[in-house]
């Protein structure tokens, strides 16, 4: 008998074992239906604006862990991206007003950001402002400083923007947002009256975002205005050092920085040896330098190698230009006048993140309001 009894009760343990697995599958099944319900009938409330309605019969059923907690900020987010920025927002405010869950101060602070965001789409800056506030001293700080610097850029009140980046601790502010404070100043001084204003403004951008082109390119300008052309060449050395490619939006102020003829020829020459730049605009002005130390052939040839490594329209133009001798004059004006009025129809700068072109430049893309982003076209249509 005592045999049986230990050959039965392993059978005895597995039995138990299933029938425990299988009430375990039941229960569980039975809380997510539990959990479907309650999602359902709270989305239902959310849809028909009983939003606090909706919020509590969510909290009945879920917990307070993290993962919970996420599939508010991942309803409220759906919400938001549908558009229906009030139910998004009452999601929000109740998490951050409810007592039901114990919410870890990170998930707090991720959740005021939301708020804010929600305020900021809905196009209530202040309210968006208000609740940010809080988080301008804890680690959501630059995440905080970003959406209020679009805010203030928004509203063009430069002064704000600037003013709360000086209260961040610099160690926490990223790249991005010291890119955009570097317009803000930018901006301020190009509106100041006072020429020792905007060198002091100027010189800020560049100490906030050394990359500031900007500031390095309106500083060249003031510099040369008052005559210090040695110090408007430094500025535009630096520009090109940087960024060679940005060599074709100063060709309109560079040509002043140089003393003579000569200066401006090995400027020239340093962009396009040491530099490697491939600007239409630079070579066509050494082959002007070339005929008049070589001779006419010796700068059409220098066209005709540029074009052979470079295609591009504005060099076939010059080319035509050093044909002139070649062609009888009605035909030169006629050929030269189509090439040039397909150049007036063609842009001259493209954004560099969206793509958008135009003739004219600017340091903010009109389309996706980048800063910093409209760049010389370069190509068959380059300049």
């Amino acid at each position: 008998m005592l045999e049986l009894l230990f050959l039965l009760l392993p059978v005895s343990v597995a039995y138990g074992w299933v029938m425990g697995k299988h009430s375990a599958k039941k229960e569980l099944k039975q809380q997510q239906a539990t959990m479907n319900s309650a999602l359902t009938s709270s989305v239902s409330l959310l849809l028909n604006n009983k939003e606090e309605q909706a919020f509590d019969q969510l909290i009945k059923y879920l917990d307070g862990t993290p993962s919970s907690i996420d599939n508010y900020l991942t309803m409220a987010q759906l919400f938001r991206k549908k558009g229906e920025i009030d139910k998004a927002i009452s999601i929000h405010e109740g998490l951050l007003k409810t007592e039901h869950l114990d919410i870890p101060k990170p998930k707090q602070e991720t959740i005021q950001l939301e708020l804010a965001q929600d305020f900021l789409s809905a196009g209530m800056l202040e309210r968006a402002l208000f609740n940010l506030e809080p988080l301008f001293k804890n680690d959501r700080a630059n995440d905080a400083l970003t959406l209020a610097l679009h805010i203030y850029e928004q509203t063009r009140e430069w002064d704000e923007g600037v003013e709360l980046f000086t209260t961040i601790p610099n160690g926490k502010i990223s790249a991005d947002n010291r890119q955009l404070v570097s317009h803000f100043y930018c901006e301020i001084a190009d509106k100041s009256e006072s020429l020792k204003t905007k060198k002091q403004l100027y010189k800020k951008a560049l100490k906030v975002n050394s990359g500031c082109t900007r500031s390095l390119v309106s500083l060249a300008k003031l510099y040369m205005s008052s005559n210090h052309k040695h110090k408007s060449r430094e500025y535009i050395i630096s520009i090109l050092d940087n960024e060679p490619s940005f060599a074709p939006a100063l060709f309109n102020i560079a040509p002043e920085c140089f003393v003579d003829e000569f200066e401006q020829t090995a400027w020239l020459y340093w962009l396009i040896k040491d530099k490697n730049i491939t600007s239409v605009t630079a070579h066509n002005q050494m082959a002007e330098y070339i005929v008049k130390e070589k001779g006419l052939e010796s700068g059409r040839k220098y066209i005709i190698e540029h074009l052979q490594h470079v295609p591009s329209v504005r060099g076939f133009a010059k080319l035509i230009e050093l044909e002139r001798e070649f062609m009888s004059n009605s035909h030169f004006d006629q050929l030269l006048s189509l090439i040039n009025r397909y150049i007036e129809l063609k842009p001259n700068y493209e954004c560099k993140s969206c793509g958008f072109s135009s003739n004219h430049f600017t340091w903010r893309c009109s389309a996706c309001n980048s800063w910093q982003t409209m760049k010389p076209l370069t190509g068959l249509d380059g300049i």
